[in-house]
């Protein structure tokens, strides 16, 4: 693993992530590393190893933290684990880091909080950068294991296929990012002018138009904006993800899997029709002009601005277009449900699809993935959680109810320390594993109180809407492919992007030139675009 050839292909590698994403070369390798030089204890038994031992560990620099080598918590899992951590630290362009580290002769042990795609996992380790860890993780592995057995979809979204687990995350079984693409409305609004929650893409239209024209704040101006968003398609925050949803399965990159075929939504009749709704709101004046070009503080400001004027905007919470932490009227935004449109369709995608990011990586250049792999599988403990827990998480007390209306687990107080507050006591940077019960038996003591009860209902009123891996996001080409699907992956994104907005707006009339839209993408390289996407989707069980 230390020859050049290597490090030079790694480094290169790297180079063609800066610029695209990720990328390989083909070259594979038996890269999966559960035996090592050392002995270990038992899964769960500490110390880990009886002589001490040092782990390399490379990561960015993390925030909020005054030093990791005085941190309390630092020599505490020392002590605890008889591991001493090698902190190799970054700041600054992480990309270019990488680029350097992976030129370097020394990957380092372990790429901590990366937050690696599932095509770049399997791009380093097609390079021989990371190991493989089913072997190390059903041989030294507790808490993982048992969160697997006990959150199964976990293990489905981190393996590639099902003989490969190239990296670990975080997991977490809150409610607030199941479904992350909602829509909320502004509910005093709703309730001055007698509005009842919408059912329909249909409703939603006449709510915006009563936004508009009612005056429901008051002020005898035609200031209202019914709906706002940012440039932000394929995401939380911009229109097209809870819309478009409304119409057909829709996702950032344009792929579906319907029942085992590649299909590219953008192109087909359904999407013409949420485009043409869209268009119907903008034609009207029913969403702000600037949407499509929007930043956070613009629309932040709309919904901040002294005298109510923004009725309706899209985000994962509401705090994603009102202020965080000192903000009454991020509490009087409410969810309102999936909708139907003119297709039938009502549906919300889940946040990542196929394959989700990873922060933990083991590299070839370990000696020991047992160590490594034992060091954080404490770290999806509860025992952990609490170690980690923000000052003001405590365990509750009896009759303390939370979120979800019964006996609560965990209790929030106001607490001193604010977000950007510096502290030596604890860390903020690794992976860990939070169950259901964190997340909806809360009792919440402190002014996010509101917003997560909201935060909740909104949670209820989507779930029976949720899909489950038909939306593709990301997934692990074969090396061979890796650079010319990057290519499409960018140059598509692109097109969706132009053609939308540009329908939307008016640049383009969508009844006269929407074949020339669609053959549009057929010159870019549609046919062979959805033949790569295809055979991945023949690979899954």
């Amino acid at each position: 693993m230390r020859k050049s050839a290597t490090r030079f292909g790694a480094g290169l590698l790297a180079a063609m992530l800066l610029l695209s994403g990720c990328a390989g070369d083909g070259r594979k390798t038996a890269n999966t590393g559960s035996k090592g030089t050392v002995e270990v204890s038992k899964p769960n038994e500490f110390p880990i190893v009886e002589e001490p031992y040092e782990l390399a560990i490379f990561m960015q620099k993390p925030t909020g933290i005054e030093n990791l080598e005085t941190n309390t918590f630092t020599k505490t899992y020392e002590e605890k684990t008889n591991v001493k951590v090698k902190w190799d630290l970054i700041s600054g362009d992480v990309r270019q880091a990488i680029n350097i580290k992976l030129a370097s002769d020394d990957y380092s042990d372990v790429f901590l909080g990366f937050g690696f795609a599932a095509s770049e996992q399997s791009a380093y380790y097609d390079q021989g950068v990371f190991i493989e860890l089913s072997d190390v993780v059903n041989e030294h592995g507790y808490y993982i294991k048992k969160m697997f057995e006990e959150h199964p979809d976990a293990e489905k979204a981190l393996r590639h296929t099902k003989d490969m687990l190239l990296g670990l995350s975080s997991v977490s079984q809150g409610y607030e990012g199941q479904a992350p693409y909602k829509m909320w409305v502004y509910k005093p609004w709703m309730d001055k002018l007698g509005l009842k929650m919408p059912e329909t893409t249909e409703d939603f239209y006449q709510i915006l138009k009563a936004f508009k024209e009612q005056d429901p704040n008051g002020n005898g101006k035609a200031d209202e904006v019914p709906l706002a968003a940012r440039n932000n398609r394929g995401g939380e925050i911009g229109l097209d993800m809870f819309i478009m949803n409304c119409f057909l399965p829709w996702g950032k990159f344009g792929f579906n899997n319907i029942d085992g075929k590649a299909v590219f939504a953008p192109i087909q009749d359904e999407a013409r029709e949420g485009i043409r709704y869209m268009r119907k709101l903008y034609e009207e004046g029913l969403i702000h002009t600037d949407s499509f070009v929007m930043d956070r503080a613009r629309v932040t400001a709309l919904g901040e601005n002294e005298t109510p004027i923004l009725g309706a905007a899209t985000g994962r919470w509401t705090t994603q277009f009102t202020a965080a932490g000192t903000s009454e009227r991020m509490n009087e935004f409410v969810a309102i449900p999936p909708l139907k449109g003119s297709t039938g369709h009502r549906a919300t995608p889940s946040s990542t699809g196929y394959g989700g990011t990873t922060s933990f990586s083991i590299t070839t250049d370990c000696e020991d993935p047992a160590v490594a792999l034992k060091w954080v599988d404490w770290f999806y403990s509860d025992e952990a959680w609490w170690a980690k827990a923000t000052p003001g998480y405590r365990p509750a007390k009896e009759g303390e109810i939370g979120t979800d209306g019964t006996q609560a687990v965990v209790a929030i107080e106001p607490s001193d320390e604010t977000f950007d507050g510096i502290q030596n006591t604890r860390w903020n940077f690794v992976p860990g594993y939070s169950d259901m019960d964190k997340a909806v038996k809360v009792k919440d003591y402190t002014i996010d109180a509101t917003r997560r009860q909201h935060s909740y209902e909104a949670y209820k009123l989507y779930e029976p809407y949720h899909l489950n891996d038909v939306v593709i996001w990301d997934f692990p080409m074969p090396s061979e492919v890796a650079e010319e699907y990057l290519e499409f992956r960018a140059t598509f994104v692109n097109a969706i992007d132009a053609g939308m907005v540009g329908f939307i707006i008016g640049e383009k009339d969508i009844d006269t030139e929407w074949d020339a839209y669609v053959q549009n993408f057929y010159d870019l390289g549609l046919e062979r675009y959805t033949e790569i996407v295809q055979n991945w989707i023949d690979t899954l069980d």
